[in-house]
């Protein structure tokens, strides 16, 4: 399935520990500790994790230490330019191949993350606590909020007008017609408030990226 991948700082050091320290912990420091049912469950998820990371413009893999102290818009895309009816230029978005499967399995991997945490000990309760000892974040609510933005729909006017964009295609310059960019800004509605609700001053810098 085609999903769309924006140029965000946001979402994708969100994106990147979901890796680090999450799956790439579980998988090489934990994996033999666990019964083999969860274990092929974090194993598959953790390829399916892969699988999307590759299928992203390489650029977009960049990693951004003070994304959630202060985002700011990134105005030169290594890929095109994109720009609103009126010419504002807009943060890039990108056609994206991810397959139904890769999904399913971080699905599954949530739900089996998300039950462990409900439970009153266990290995992979204890693999969890010993991997979110030292962060701020909850990990688990992290991996929630990517799952639900690769999930949310691409707009079908949307996800046409940008079939063609670099890098995969040979457009540089896309210019959103009144349809499109009304479709465009639902979609930053909807990614920002997966990535970033229960936090206003992150939601809103988050926000203004897509503005």
């Amino acid at each position: 399935m085609q999903i769309l991948m924006p140029e965000d700082p946001v979402f994708m050091t969100r994106f990147l520990e979901m890796e680090e320290p999450l799956l790439h912990s579980l998988y090489y420091l934990h994996l033999g500790h666990l019964p083999r049912n969860q274990a092929k469950t974090i194993r598959r998820a953790y390829e399916g994790w892969g699988d999307i990371q590759a299928a992203m413009p390489k650029f977009l893999n960049w990693h951004t230490p003070t994304a959630f102290e202060l985002t700011v818009p990134r105005r030169e895309s290594e890929g095109y330019r994109l720009h609103s009816p009126e010419g504002e230029q807009l943060i890039s978005l990108y056609v994206v191949e991810v397959s139904i499967e890769s999904i399913s399995c971080l699905t599954a991997c949530f739900t089996l993350l998300e039950e462990a945490e409900t439970e009153l000990g266990g290995p992979l309760a204890g693999a969890l606590e010993e991997i979110r000892e030292p962060r701020e974040r909850d990990l688990v609510d992290n991996f929630r909020r990517v799952l639900q933005a690769l999930q949310i729909p691409a707009p079908r006017a949307l996800l046409a007008s940008l079939r063609d964009a670099a890098p995969a295609g040979p457009v540089q310059e896309v210019t959103l017609d009144a349809a499109q960019h009304a479709e465009y800004a639902g979609y930053g509605d909807q990614f920002c408030h997966a990535v970033s609700s229960g936090d206003s001053f992150m939601y809103t810098m988050h926000r203004s990226l897509y503005l």
